[in-house]
């Protein structure tokens, strides 16, 4: 039989209607599956039955059009002879398939349309893209860093496309787990489209779908699935990024930096690093030590891993700069050797330049201001690399038009990075706009009412002010927000301020049994018990303190002061030789917080030294400081000031002490931390201008307690305000 007669006579029978008609079907089937059955969760192997049924099925559609007829007697067997009139039906059941065949035709059509770019939106002018955090559909809530991490990885591989400005972290992940549409993130972060997607990685197998959307309309501009081994992840990135490129930013095609080889061939490595990654994000110091301890080792099972030695390199930077848990004496080495390494394996990592120009902001600001550039060079949406370039730019005045416009550009591409609320409301207080801060300052937790972290940076500049009510809000802020053992820690400060020892301590207890950071939570109870007289709770919670084995200054350091503020120098000075040995350079007055248990530590150390024998040594170190102190500070700085002024009490020059309590007293609204039952202030007693100073200190410190009160009114349901009751009756 030619094919000319077997055509004919598969028309006749009616099988070619029916294999276009099952075509059309099954493929209309298995798109709806391909796009439903990801979400719901359906297992792999459903998708895989469906294809091959559909396959199987094709053969026997064919045998029964073949074999059988459809007539006005309904279905039966087709015994016609060839070429001879076939059976017809009459009504509406005629046309029954043609217009079955024209809806399923229209709606392929449809999809069509919708896969093709007709229709679609054009590339954007200046294209703004808002990667959110990928949705984690493997079952398994630890698996939730790959997915974060993922989007976090192709936001550094699409910031150093040319002409895309890429949204930060802090800004995009702010929508995560929330039902927003593209539309309204677009419209809130200042994008103009928005990536979505989801991953599953089961065992070695992995699939990532994303959505590319249009931020204006909310259409879908691109979408696609890949289903690959583990392996493959950097793969996937890369034709993720490329898909997105070629969507948006079609100009950059040939000129976007591509990566030429995986970071590493280690998936346990490239695990150890995303987890480093998200510690690091959490800002707290028992955090950035897991960021550390991640870091390190991933590099143990990879050596030249690049983008863990910039990763290593920034948290021990960051570790320096947040409390909880003191870092590592030799962190700033550490820090500076890490970003070396980084840049020795791989100098195109703008990672790599950005971590080298923060390590060295402090020691080589002209070369730490070339690895700035050079990041920036190859990523322009660095946000790191752009906001601490002008952190460097602020030390300069004759640069401060630069550093607004970097600044600006920060604001611009992380609208919700709350360091950067943080330098805005700081500035507003002290340049003593108080009315401006207020504002902000109001906006600020209503931005973050979500995101406790962000709250509780937020909350450091009310605090650095002596602003006890307005941090006091801040810390029922982070309860609502859901982070209990962080609000706890929060209000204790407040608490300390205005010398409600009693509801702080009952507060830090509370925290201690819930679990927080047991190396913070056992300081403040120390600070508390001493500054309240309770000598006997105090050395219950030092022997705590030596119960855990640490060795590390900021820990060890409380113990040692109150110690000596009570004449206990013996102890003092065995516990002081824990501590090892002061900083070579006195040009450095903070080291009275991070060695010696406060910024009134040094005083501490010196009556210790005196009581022991180290006379001289103690002359010595007090006329250093002293010297450093006394130098104009580049910026406001009241904690150096409350130094200069433990330190001129010590030494018995009271008006110089006075001078700067004063000035401390006229930049912030209460002096933290002040203890005027320190024996060196104790010194000042009868001095008229310190009489005048404390006067001042207690009426602000009756009116931040009543609006404390009025607060707490506020929040009758808060776990804080029920503790402190309780514990009241």
């Amino acid at each position: 039989m030619s094919s000319t007669v077997l055509l004919q006579r598969l028309r006749e029978r009616g099988v070619l209607r029916v294999v276009a008609s099952y075509a059309v079907i099954a493929w209309l089937l298995l798109q709806i599956a391909d796009v439903t059955f990801e979400p719901l969760g359906v297992p792999r192997w459903v998708m895989i039955t469906l294809i091959t049924a559909a396959v199987l099925g094709l053969p026997v559609a064919i045998t029964l059009a073949w074999q059988y007829e459809l007539g006005d007697g309904g279905l039966a067997r087709d015994t016609a002879a060839d070429a001879a009139a076939r059976p017809v039906v009459h009504g509406l059941r005629r046309y029954a398939d043609v217009a079955i065949i024209g809806v399923l035709l229209a709606t392929v059509a449809a999809l069509l349309v919708r896969q093709s770019d007709l229709g679609k939106p054009p590339p954007p002018d200046r294209p703004t893209i808002a990667v959110l955090p990928f949705a984690n559909l493997s079952g398994d809530p630890k698996q939730e860093f790959f997915s974060d991490g993922l989007a976090q990885e192709l936001i550094d591989r699409l910031g150093r496309v040319p002409g895309l400005a890429v949204i930060g972290r802090s800004s995009s992940f702010a929508f995560k787990g929330k039902a927003f549409d593209a539309r309204t993130i677009a419209e809130r972060l200042g994008a103009t489209t928005v990536l979505d997607g989801a991953v599953r990685r089961d065992g070695q197998q992995l699939k990532v779908s994303a959505t590319l959307l249009d931020g204006s309309s909310g259409r879908t501009i691109w979408s696609e699935s890949f289903e690959r081994n583990s392996t493959d992840v950097f793969a996937v990135q890369e034709e993720l990024a490329a898909a997105v490129i070629d969507a948006i930013v079609p100009a950059a095609r040939g000129n976007a930096q591509a990566q030429s080889a995986p970071p590493t061939r280690d998936m346990a490595a490239y695990d150890l690093y995303l987890l480093g990654r998200a510690a690091q994000e959490a800002r707290t110091g028992e955090r950035l030590r897991e960021s550390v301890d991640y870091f390190e080792r991933a590099l143990r099972l990879d050596p030249d891993y690049a983008k863990a030695y910039a990763g290593l390199s920034r948290s021990l930077m960051l570790w320096q700069g947040y409390g909880g848990v003191s870092p590592p004496r030799d962190a700033q080495k550490r820090a500076e050797a890490a970003a070396y390494r980084a840049l020795a394996t791989d100098p195109e990592l703008p990672e790599a330049h950005a971590a080298l120009g923060t390590a060295l902001r402090e020691r080589d600001p002209a070369r730490a201001e070339d690895s700035y550039k050079r990041a920036l060079e190859l990523n322009p949406n660095n946000i790191v690399a752009l906001y601490d370039y002008t952190q460097l730019l602020s030390r300069d005045e004759s640069r401060s038009a630069e550093q607004k416009m970097l600044f600006a550009k920060v604001r611009e591409l992380d609208p919700r990075l709350a360091i950067v609320w943080l330098n805005v409301i700081g500035d507003l207080l002290d340049a003593g706009k108080t009315q401006q801060f207020q504002t902000e300052y109001a906006r600020a937790l209503a931005t973050f009412a979500d995101d406790p972290d962000g709250l509780n940076l937020i909350a450091l500049a009310p605090l650095l002010s002596g602003l006890p009510t307005e941090t006091y809000h801040a810390a029922f802020a982070i309860e609502q927000a859901g982070n209990l053992n962080l609000a706890l820690q929060a209000t204790i400060f407040p608490l300390m301020m205005v010398d409600d020892f009693a509801r702080a301590r009952t507060l830090a207890e509370l925290a201690r049994r819930r679990g927080s950071t047991p190396e913070l939570t056992l300081r403040q109870l120390l600070h508390l018990a001493a500054a309240s007289g309770d000598w006997p709770a105090a050395d219950a919670i030092a022997r705590d303190i030596n119960a855990l084995g640490a060795v590390d200054a900021s820990t060890l350091g409380p113990v040692a002061f109150w110690l000596a503020t009570q004449g206990r120098y013996p102890e003092a000075a065995a516990m002081y030789t824990r501590i090892g040995p002061l900083p070579e350079s006195p040009s450095a007055p903070a080291m009275g917080a991070a060695l010696l248990g406060g910024t009134q530590g040094l005083p501490a150390l010196l009556r210790t030294y005196r009581a022991t024998g180290r006379t001289d040594e103690a002359d010595k170190l007090a006329a250093q400081y002293l010297a450093s102190l006394r130098q104009p500070p580049t910026e406001p700085d009241p904690y150096r000031a409350l130094d200069l002024a433990a330190l001129a009490a010590n030494e018995g020059y009271k008006d110089e002490a006075v001078r700067a309590l004063r000035g401390v007293q006229e930049r912030s609204h209460l002096i933290v931390p002040f203890y005027p039952q320190l024996p060196w202030f104790r010194s000042l007693d009868g001095h008229r201008g310190y009489t005048e100073v404390l006067a001042e200190r207690q009426r602000r410190i009756e009116q931040a307690r009543t609006e404390m009160r009025a607060l707490e009114a506020q929040y009758p349901d808060s776990v804080i305000v029920k503790t402190i009751r309780a514990a009241r009756s």
